[in-house]
């Protein structure tokens, strides 16, 4: 019978890729690693890894075990987590997945989320668009939040916010009295715009070409939303985002944000909240799904 331990620490050899790495998250000693994984071996009668000077390699076996390992813990926390639920404790974990963008509207929820659940836990780490989709779909995090997620039957979106692109400036910034811009007007003007690495950009070139021709040029051409405020609050640029990119800033006073004109007709954007299709998530997870939804009906913007 395969045991819950060997399970747990074959599982942790896969996502870390040595011995030494599992054993440092599990707290144990290297070799308690490797003698449940050799227990495990025999016990299935196959070879799970390959021992090499760089780490553990995983063998055709293994590949076919780690996905029925992983359902097994899935299952196993939220069934934890429907039976703290029945007695009242709200105990369990929420892994989420977060778009560099949206990390500030998440941050928020959990504020107000932890108020009402405090022992819940969360395991947070941010991707690319498209890797919030990836990990979503692994199962390696129960709820997603990405912009722009693609049209698939595997994909469950749980609730879409449509949200404006604009720039946001320093309030001693030439444009800070504006409650509104054209592509046109932003052109004589420096400007900050994220790299091929965020979604955004390729809403943002395609809007460009549309509107003004030519190729987009910046003074700054960033990988990271938080480099990217920074620079506008010292007056590098303006920089292209959205109202979530800059939540706090905006609220704080530190920055303005100054939205596209309506009749600079882009690319549809959107905010979206996703999980895996014909998975069941756990009660911590649907609690979850639950504030963000409310969090984006709080925003007062269209709601999908």
């Amino acid at each position: 019978m395969l045991l819950g331990r060997a399970a747990i620490y074959f599982d942790e050899v896969v996502r870390r890729g040595s011995l030494r790495r599992a054993a440092d998250v599990l707290h144990i000693a290297p070799s308690a690693v490797d003698r449940q994984i050799i227990q495990l071996e025999e016990e299935l009668g196959a070879k799970l890894f390959e021992r090499t000077p760089s780490g553990m390699r995983m063998t055709a076996a293994s590949e076919i075990l780690i996905d029925g390992v992983r359902r097994w813990r899935r299952d196993l926390q939220r069934i934890r987590s429907e039976i703290d639920n029945l007695v009242g404790l709200r105990r369990g974990k929420v892994a989420i997945g977060i778009v560099e963008g949206a990390t500030e509207f998440v941050s928020a929820v959990i504020v107000e989320f932890r108020k009402r659940y405090p022992a819940i836990e969360f395991r947070m780490q941010v991707y690319g668009a498209q890797g919030v989709i990836d990990q979503v779909l692994s199962g390696d995090i129960d709820v997603g939040v990405t912009f722009n997620p693609p049209n698939n039957p595997t994909i469950r979106l749980e609730r879409t916010m449509i949200y404006r692109l604009g720039l946001v400036v320093c309030p001693e910034h030439p444009l800070a009295d504006r409650t509104e811009i054209s592509f046109s007007e932003c052109a004589s003007y420096p400007m900050i715009i994220p790299d091929e690495s965020i979604s955004l950009r390729r809403v943002l070139d395609n809007a460009w070409a549309r509107h003004v021709g030519g190729t987009l040029r910046a003074v700054a051409e960033v990988s990271s939303i938080g480099l990217m405020k920074t620079l506008s609050m010292q007056s590098v640029g303006a920089g292209w985002m959205t109202a979530f990119d800059a939540m706090n800033e905006i609220e704080a006073g530190t920055l303005i944000f100054i939205p596209l004109q309506k009749d600079d007709k882009i690319e549809l954007s959107t905010l979206s909240v996703v999980s895996a299709s014909g998975r069941n998530l756990s009660v911590p997870a649907l609690l979850m799904l639950q504030h963000l939804g409310q969090a984006m009906e709080n925003h007062g913007v269209p709601i999908i």
